[in-house]
């Protein structure tokens, strides 16, 4: 349990302790005809000493949950907090008990402590109860993180034979056809490969960051279009710190090139643009090349793009849920944009 956890654990037991005491005041005052003064101040000081004992039930049945591997030994283990938890507070009782008054004639010890096994074990065991929720609540949203991390790590496996494949096929083409710029795409891939394993656990990175891994495809592309290629940057200075996930616009920005640059024969703009807007990320890559109605049958970008945009929308559920928003459509003025919309952080998401 964290230090927040901690306070929480005991704001939510003193504020219990306090309304179960004014019950058991109120009765003491209703059905015994006890003074209001003396009926408060004996069921409020008996039910608050429970507070630091509940507290360190609920802590005890954290740490040392009922497990079938050790059902035994935590069993021995929370019978003995019983005893131990019995014993403290029948001790705490008999000993204030001349100065608070619970008794009109002070009983022997052994007396409280017998009182005390046999009503305690029920509260030990309701707050062990409450212990064991919170506990199996956290292990099942750990497995969910777990399982949401993993499919994060696959999703994001995916995407590197996927832009792997394509940067090879480009360099095959011009092996021949230009051996000294193959030679060049593939300085830039080994550099590609390098920063994709550096960041292979990382899910989310600066958008600058991202800017910086994205400048090795950049440049592959460029060799594989020369003069028919150019990129565009308009990024607002106040988006380069936000958190994106880690390889969203090289899918993005590979889309626009294969799907709307290469199918044309005029050359062709891509430009990356990234704003914030309130609470939120807005980024776009658009092209102005041969848009959505235009595009190659086998293309499908009507329907979602290829397969890296269809990795990327899977990776943004898993990532953001709701809070966020792709859309694929055609640009103003001819070509295609692909619009996206996260929720603006500068810390890596939780």
């Amino acid at each position: 349990m964290g230090r927040r956890g901690t306070w929480q654990a005991w704001a939510a037991a003193f504020a219990y302790w306090t309304l179960a005491g004014l019950a058991g005041a109120s009765e003491d005052h209703s059905v015994r005809g006890v003074s209001w003064s003396h009926a408060l101040f004996t069921s409020l000081s008996a039910h608050l000493l429970w507070v630091p004992l509940s507290v360190a039930i609920l802590q005890l049945g954290l740490r040392f949950p009922l497990e079938r591997r050790r059902w035994a030994s935590r069993v021995a283990l929370h019978l003995g907090g019983v005893l131990v938890i019995a014993s403290i507070r029948a001790t705490i009782i008999f000993s204030l008990d001349p100065w608070v008054g619970w008794y009109d004639v002070r009983p022997p010890f052994e007396n409280v402590l017998m009182h005390a096994l046999l009503s305690n074990p029920f509260i030990y065991m309701t707050v062990l109860g409450v212990a064991h929720a919170l506990y199996y609540a956290d292990q099942l949203r750990l497995r969910e993180t777990q399982l949401a991390r993993a499919q994060l790590h696959a999703l994001k496996a995916q995407l590197h034979p996927h832009f792997l494949f394509n940067t090879l096929h480009s360099i095959s083409a011009l092996v021949h056809r230009d051996p000294d710029g193959s030679e060049r795409m593939i300085a830039r891939l080994s550099d590609l490969l390098r920063g994709a394993l550096d960041a292979a656990a990382t899910e989310e990175v600066s958008l600058q960051d991202e800017l910086r891994a994205l400048q090795p495809y950049l440049d592959i592309q460029g060799v594989r279009f020369a003069d028919r290629l150019t990129v565009k940057q308009d990024i607002a200075e106040d988006a380069l710190a936000a958190h994106v996930p880690h390889l969203v616009l090289q899918p993005l920005v590979e889309n626009a090139i294969q799907h709307g640059i290469a199918p044309g024969t005029e050359p062709g703009t891509v430009t990356l643009v990234a704003r914030r807007a309130g609470a939120e990320l807005h980024l776009e890559v658009r092209d102005d090349g041969v848009g959505l109605q235009e595009a190659p049958a086998d293309v499908s970008r009507s329907t979602g793009g290829g397969r890296g945009l269809s990795i990327t929308r899977e990776r943004l559920v898993q990532l953001y849920g709701g809070a966020h928003r792709l859309e694929l459509r055609d640009a103003v003025g001819g070509g295609t944009t692909v619009a996206l919309a996260l929720p603006f952080h500068t810390e890596p998401a939780p």
